[in-house]
């Protein structure tokens, strides 16, 4: 078994090229990099808490998450980022076979891989926008797995699923788990109120528990502070918390996440910049010969861009990357159709460095 890898390695890759972290321009993290001052400023003003144990049941943190999220304390279980909860919860529900709406974040199929859960794919394709045809909703169904999961926003699809309510109607599965990871990204849009953990139980089958899945990595941009939380029914989420073991949320993420929403207006905030940078790099990219105009989806706050036939995406990565730019190949996506890569939208300055680096290669 061969571990999939992530985004983001700029230091593994720094020491392989014998440089400085801070001489590459990392276009492979999803993080809001508009909000990158925000989170600095509170990081400065918050000091280190070392010397006591964390609170293992992070209990601020949980009361302030459930008056945010208006769902009840003993429904919520943070843990140290997405990764971690992503095991546990496969640990937790011990699924028989997972079916995963693709493309997926690789870390669900490494967990399923490395505790022998069995697991299939349902891809969605490009030419549909990469959301669930009719075909597609049939399949889930028949399917026969007892757990399904999907992530809304998409990563790196770039879909938000517009018939979320049809897709939880044809889920009979007893356990579906949602990828709530962007959602935040939607903040002043109709589909800010429709991706939650309340919505979605209402809209599903009677029996189908429902679980949703967050990380404070992508819209506070701080993947360095390891910080994530689960939702869902009681008993799932009781057994899930059983797996956890003592401490793995640092007071310094428990602290860090209440400063976080305080100040959620200031960065809810960045969004129109981070926007107008997405629609910025959407434009410019779709007039590059190397990319195909027609496979260029604009995401919350990533592109994923399909190349023009012939070319190869691991080829345009490693040419990127001798310039010390990171971008991310998605042929290592599970579900993900190869030809694609990932951008994250970045101020005027990097976009354009990298729009000349991608004319140049």
């Amino acid at each position: 078994m061969s571990r999939r890898g992530h985004g983001g390695e700029v230091y593994a890759l720094a020491r392989a090229m014998r440089a400085e972290p801070g001489r590459f321009t990392d276009f492979s993290s999803n993080a809001n990099i508009f909000a990158a001052g925000i989170t600095e400023s509170l990081i400065k003003a918050t000091p280190y808490p070392f010397l006591h144990y964390p609170d293992t049941s992070a209990g601020a943190l949980v009361q302030a998450l459930s008056e945010y999220e208006n769902v009840a304390p003993d429904r919520i279980l943070p843990g140290n980022g997405g990764a971690e909860l992503i095991w546990l919860t496969m640990q937790g529900l011990a699924p028989r076979k997972v079916l995963f709406i693709g493309p997926i974040f690789s870390e669900y199929v490494n967990a399923c891989e490395a505790l022998g859960i069995p697991c299939e794919i349902l891809p969605t394709l490009p030419e549909n926008d990469f959301t669930c045809t009719a075909e597609d909703l049939k399949r889930l169904w028949d399917t026969s797995a007892d757990l399904v999961v999907l992530c809304t926003p998409n990563n790196p699809a770039a879909v938000t699923y517009p018939n979320m309510p049809a897709l939880l109607r044809m889920l009979r599965a007893p356990r579906v788990l949602i990828d709530n990871s962007y959602r935040e990204f939607l903040y002043g849009l109709e589909e800010y109120g429709e991706n939650h953990l309340n919505a979605y139980a209402a809209q599903a089958r009677p029996g189908v528990s429902v679980l949703t899945l967050h990380s404070a990595t992508k819209f506070f941009c701080c993947p360095g502070i390891r910080l994530g939380y689960l939702m869902g029914e009681r008993t799932q989420i009781a057994r899930i918390a059983a797996r956890r073991p003592a401490w793995t949320v640092s007071p310094f993420a428990q602290e860090m996440g209440l400063k976080f929403l305080e100040h959620i207006d200031a960065y809810r905030q960045t969004l129109p910049a981070l926007q107008g940078a997405v629609m910025h790099m959407g434009r410019e990219l779709r007039r590059l010969s190397r990319v195909n105009p027609q496979r260029v989806f604009e995401g919350p706050g990533f592109l994923c861009c399909g190349l023009a036939p012939g070319l190869d995406a691991a080829r345009l990565c490693a040419a990127l990357l001798a310039r010390r730019i990171i971008v991310r190949d998605c042929d290592t996506i599970p579900g993900m159709p190869r030809g694609f890569f990932r951008v994250q939208a970045r101020p005027r300055e990097d976009a354009d460095a990298l729009l000349d680096a991608l004319r140049e290669v």
